[in-house]
C-alpha cells in the first residue's frame, strides 16, 4: 500500500512539472492580432475566415485578385485598403544544388517568354504581374550537375503544388475535375518546349503537398520541384535551388465588407493598433506566416 501511494504520487509530481513546463513556454508573439490560425493552405484562410474561425486572412493578393473580383464564393469579403505588408516575387525551387534541373526551367520560361508565358498570364489576369523578360539572364547556365539528365533518365518531373487559385485550382466538380491555373499551365508549357528542345520524354507529374513541409518533400526526392506561388525569400535562397523570379505579389490583408470600419486604417500603424484582438488566419510555412509573426530577436 505504501509503495502504491509512492508512486501514486510520484506520477503526481511528473504530470504538475510536466504542466509547469509547458506554462512556461513562450507564448507566439505577433506582429497584430491576438490569435494565430495556422492552415494547411491559403484557400483554406479564406474558408476559415468566411467560417467565422478568423476576423482576418492574409493571403497573396494574386490569390486575393481571383478569388476577390472572379467568383461569386467570397463577394461579401474584401482586400483591407492602405495595408500592404509586403512586396514580394515569386520563384520555383528545386532541392539544394540541383542547378541544371532549374538551369533549363529558367531557358524555357526566357525562351517563352513572348508566348506561352504571356498566353497563360492573360488567361488568368496576370499579364502586370510578369517579371522574365527576353533579356533576363540565367545564373545557372553553365550547370553541370545530373539533376536534369535524371529527369530525363526517370521520364517524369514531379512537381509539389496545393489549391491556390489562380495558380493551381481544380475546375469542376468530382472525377471530371480537371487541374488548372497559371503555375500548372506555364510548368506545362516548360515541359513541351524541354521535350521539344531536348528530345526527352518527361512527363510532368502534380502532387498535393503539405506546404509546411515542401522543404523536406524536395531534398528526400519526393517532389523535384515547388512549383506553387512561392515568395523567394533568403532563408529559402539559402535551402534551396530557386529560379529566377517569374511573377509578382504582395502580401494583403482580407476582411469581411461589413468589418470594413472596424479594420480600415490610413497605414500600417493605424491598422495594427485596430486589429489588436484579431484571430488572424494564414497559410502555415507561408510568406504570410513570417508577416504576422514577430521575428524572435
Amino acid at each position: 500500500m505504501k509503495r502504491t501511494g509512492s508512486l501514486i504520487l510520484a506520477i503526481v509530481m511528473v504530470l504538475a512539472i510536466a504542466a509547469s513546463m509547458v506554462g512556461c513556454v513562450p507564448e507566439q508573439k505577433l506582429n497584430f492580432g491576438k490569435e494565430l490560425v495556422g492552415v494547411t493552405s491559403q484557400l483554406d484562410a479564406l474558408n476559415g475566415l468566411k467560417k467565422g474561425d478568423a476576423d482576418i486572412a492574409v493571403i497573396d493578393s494574386v490569390m486575393a485578385g481571383y478569388y476577390m473580383n472572379q467568383t461569386e464564393e467570397f463577394k461579401d469579403y474584401q482586400v483591407l485598403e492602405n495595408v500592404v505588408f509586403a512586396e514580394e516575387q515569386y520563384g520555383i525551387a528545386a532541392k539544394k544544388g540541383n542547378e541544371a534541373l532549374m538551369s533549363k526551367i529558367n531557358e524555357a520560361m526566357i525562351a517563352l517568354v513572348d508566348t506561352d508565358y504571356k498566353t497563360v498570364a492573360d488567361k488568368y489576369g496576370l499579364t502586370t504581374e510578369l517579371l522574365v523578360k527576353a533579356d533576363t539572364q540565367n545564373p545557372y547556365a553553365s550547370a553541370t550537375d545530373n539533376s536534369w539528365n535524371d529527369v530525363v533518365a526517370d521520364k517524369e518531373l514531379i512537381i509539389g503544388y496545393t489549391l491556390f487559385a489562380p495558380i493551381a485550382y481544380k475546375d469542376g466538380d468530382g472525377a471530371d475535375a480537371k487541374l488548372v491555373g497559371f503555375d500548372i499551365e506555364l510548368a506545362e508549357a516548360v515541359v513541351k518546349y524541354l521535350n521539344t528542345t531536348y528530345a526527352s520524354e518527361v512527363k510532368v507529374t502534380f502532387m498535393v503537398i503539405d506546404w509546411d513541409s515542401k522543404e523536406a518533400l524536395l531534398e528526400n526526392g519526393t517532389i523535384d520541384l515547388v512549383w506553387n506561388g512561392m515568395t523567394i525569400t533568403d532563408e529559402r535562397e539559402a535551402a534551396m535551388t530557386i529560379s529566377v523570379p517569374y511573377l509578382a505579389n504582395k502580401q494583403v490583408a482580407i476582411i469581411a465588407k461589413a468589418d470594413a470600419e472596424k479594420y480600415n486604417a490610413a497605414n500600417y500603424d493605424a491598422f495594427v493598433e485596430k486589429a489588436t484582438d484579431a484571430i488572424v488566419t494564414v497559410e502555415k510555412g507561408s510568406a504570410g506566416e513570417g508577416i504576422v509573426v514577430a521575428a524572435e530577436k
